[in-house]
């Protein structure tokens, strides 16, 4: 078999349309490693709500029974599915959209600036609540920001610990 046929492109047109039938999409296609054993990553995601470790697992069978069907891969190849992760950059309004109430924060004019989603507009415009103010900016201005990790604070951590306990 000739391994040069297996593609990022390939892999993307076969695994979309299946995933979209079930309101997932596919963030990013990686193929990598040696020829005669390649790493095949799949990055996916729901529209609205985050994606579970059974639901990467079963995609990750579904995928391999595709491409095992296709003969495109060898047979040791590798196939890791997973989500994006909190640090991806967020490319599409989609992803603005599940983001809302979260901290982001983008490179605008040079200047890095950080904001609360409050808002994601069908004209286009998204919404950041900066400080005591909230701006308004072209969603593509956006494009590229990213999901800021907040460490929760140690007397929201104690609540939630204490609440753990009396359930």
């Amino acid at each position: 078999m000739d391994l040069k046929m297996i593609s990022r492109e390939d892999i993307e047109k076969l695994v979309k349309s299946n995933l979209a039938l079930e309101r997932i999409h596919l963030f990013d296609v990686k193929v990598s490693g040696r020829t005669g054993r390649p790493l095949i990553q799949l990055v996916v995601d729901h529209e609205t709500e985050n994606i579970t470790v059974d639901e990467c697992a079963r995609i990750s069978r579904e995928v391999q029974d595709l491409l095992d069907i296709q003969n495109w891969a060898p047979n040791d190849y590798q196939l890791i599915v997973i989500s994006p992760g909190v640090g991806c950059l967020l490319k599409e309004v989609w992803q603005l959209r599940k983001n809302i109430d979260r901290t982001i924060q983008t490179v605008h004019g040079g200047e890095t600036i950080t904001g609360i989603l409050t808002a994601v507009l069908d004209d286009g415009t998204v919404k950041l609540e900066m400080g005591h103010e909230t701006k308004t900016f072209n969603i593509h201005e956006l494009s590229g920001s990213r999901v800021v990790f907040e460490k929760p604070s140690k007397r929201n951590l104690k609540r939630k610990q204490h609440e753990t306990r009396n359930r």
